[in-house]
C-alpha cells in the first residue's frame, strides 16, 4: 500500500477517451429525439387547429376561414373544399416539421 499515489496518466486519458466516444455516439441520437418530440407537439397543435376550424364552421357558420396560422415558430397552411351544396367541409393542414419533413392532415365536418 506504500505505492498508492492515485491514478496514472494512462488511466485518466483512457477514461476521458471512453467518455468522449460515449458522448459522440449519444449526442446525435439525443438531437434526433428532441426533433421528433417537437414534431409530435407540432402535430398535436395541427390537429387542435383542425378541430377548432371545423367546429367554428359547423356551429358558428363562420365563412371567414384563414389560409394560414403561425404558432410556436411553425406556419400551418390550410386548404378548404366544400361539397353537398356547402353542407360538408373538408379541411387539410400542411406544415414543415422541425425534423425537416412535410406533414399533412385532413378532417371533414358536416352541418
Amino acid at each position: 500500500m506504500k505505492n498508492c499515489k492515485g491514478f496514472t496518466f494512462i488511466e485518466v486519458i483512457t477514461s476521458l477517451m471512453v467518455l468522449t466516444v460515449t458522448m459522440i455516439i449519444l449526442l446525435p441520437a439525443l438531437v434526433v429525439l428532441y426533433d421528433e418530440r417537437t414534431s409530435i407537439q407540432q402535430e398535436k397543435t395541427a390537429l387542435l387547429l383542425l378541430d377548432e376550424v371545423i367546429t367554428d364552421w359547423i356551429y358558428e357558420k363562420n365563412s371567414g376561414l384563414k389560409d394560414e396560422i403561425k404558432r410556436d415558430f411553425t406556419t400551418y397552411k390550410f386548404s378548404f373544399s366544400t361539397s353537398n351544396n356547402g353542407q360538408k367541409l373538408t379541411v387539410c393542414i400542411n406544415w414543415l416539421g422541425t425534423n425537416g419533413r412535410n406533414y399533412e392532415r385532413c378532417e371533414s365536418g358536416k352541418r
